[in-house]
């Protein structure tokens, strides 16, 4: 395909970049991905989404109004619309978030009544309701859990492979390469890459960018004007998770994805086996005892998840907002959009945030376009 004027690029390997890119391409977009290769440490140049363990947390986030509530249920429509276009990936839907603080109860009951007020179907779980089936949950400071079957997991190599393929098909051109210059080029942009490809042009020519880098977005902000960098302060939160093999775990499991003191456990498809994660450490650096505290859920995990082994483990570093909430979704400049900081959530508002870009960019979804009934994609405004 030649490039011409027209094109969007979207930079950005992690789950937002990805879906965006996808997306904007099923909207009619000409879009060139700069998806630099993924390696296997933390660090700026890694997505967020190397840390993910795919946890869908919207209809049980505990906001009640506002962007971020409207964030998460966007999401969480388009997900359950858009993962049938993509094929075969592996998901678990319906999230517990167990209680441990008596005084939490009545809060969570009441967000329970309202989220069913909104028609979303969160329900309360009792204690004897959970460990009558689910034994392993057993705690003596248990008090229930939040139910919420619209929530769930899905696993992110598989997801990211899966959207990868579908926008080549749509012809999205993928480059693996690194943006090293960004900059105005009249009414349009001209981005400057290094690539080990030879085949890679060192420069593009684009009338619109996205940027979906994380912490990879304030170098070429800074570069362009140094006033916006101090608009968008972002820092590294780095995320260790682990793959456990847990034998004295009973025969029930787990109900599925569980948010237990915080901490994610994920159950996979071999018997016996969870993903646990992810801890949250300032900086870009691993400590031994954040890793430890989280296989402990800090002090206060049960005799079978003690006596879990761990298989493998693995980290990466999300970008934290400074100053404003995440994620940050924002025009710095005409042609310019900033989708970056998504933190903890990326998966989960990867969708919502492409809706917004394509919606920034004047791009109808494809249904729009046809005049057929649609996805409701274009029907949200985030703001």
């Amino acid at each position: 395909m030649p490039i011409c004027r027209d094109v969007i690029a979207v930079v950005g390997a992690g789950s937002v970049g990805s879906v965006t890119a996808w997306w904007l391409a099923r909207c009619g977009a000409q879009v060139v991905w700069i998806a630099p290769p993924q390696g296997h440490g933390a660090g700026p140049g890694q997505p967020g989404s190397l840390a993910a363990l795919g946890v869908l947390m919207g209809h049980c986030s505990r906001r009640l109004r506002g962007r971020n509530w409207r964030l998460r249920r966007t999401a969480i429509a388009l997900w359950r619309q858009w993962l049938p276009l993509l094929g075969p990936i592996p998901q678990q839907w319906g999230l517990t978030v167990l209680c441990h603080q008596p005084d939490e109860v009545e809060r969570l009951q009441t967000l329970v009544r309202h989220r069913q007020g909104e028609g979303c179907p969160l329900a309360w779980r009792t204690r004897d309701e959970l460990l009558n089936r689910w034994p392993a949950l057993a705690v003596t400071d248990l008090q229930g859990g939040l139910w919420s079957p619209q929530d769930g997991q899905m696993d992110p190599a598989p997801l990211l492979a899966a959207l990868a393929g579908a926008a080549e098909r749509l012809g999205v051109q993928r480059w693996p390469a690194q943006v090293t210059g960004l900059k105005p080029d009249g009414r349009n942009w001209r981005l400057q890459l290094q690539a080990g490809d030879p085949d890679v042009p060192t420069t593009l020519p684009a009338s619109a960018v996205a940027l979906c880098t994380g912490l990879g977005a304030g170098p070429l902000l800074a570069a362009l004007d140094p006033a916006i960098q101090l608009n968008w302060p972002m820092l590294p939160v780095l995320g260790q998770a682990a793959e456990l093999h847990c034998p004295m775990l009973s025969p029930q499991g787990l109900p599925g994805p569980v948010v237990w003191r915080g901490v994610h456990l994920i159950p996979r498809p071999q018997r016996r086996q969870l993903w646990m994660g992810a801890t949250v450490e300032p900086g870009d650096q691993s400590r031994a005892h954040c890793f430890d505290q989280m296989l402990r859920l800090n002090g206060a995990a049960p005799p079978w998840l003690r006596q879990a082994q761990v298989l493998r483990r693995w980290q990466g570093v999300r970008a934290r907002p400074v100053g404003r909430p995440a994620p940050v979704l924002a025009t710095p400049a005409p042609g310019l959009l900033l989708t970056s900081g998504h933190y903890r959530n990326g998966i989960l508002l990867a969708p919502a945030t492409a809706a917004w870009t394509a919606q920034q960019l004047g791009f109808p979804p494809p249904d729009a376009r046809s005049g057929r009934p649609g996805n409701g994609s274009g029907q949200w405004i985030i703001d």
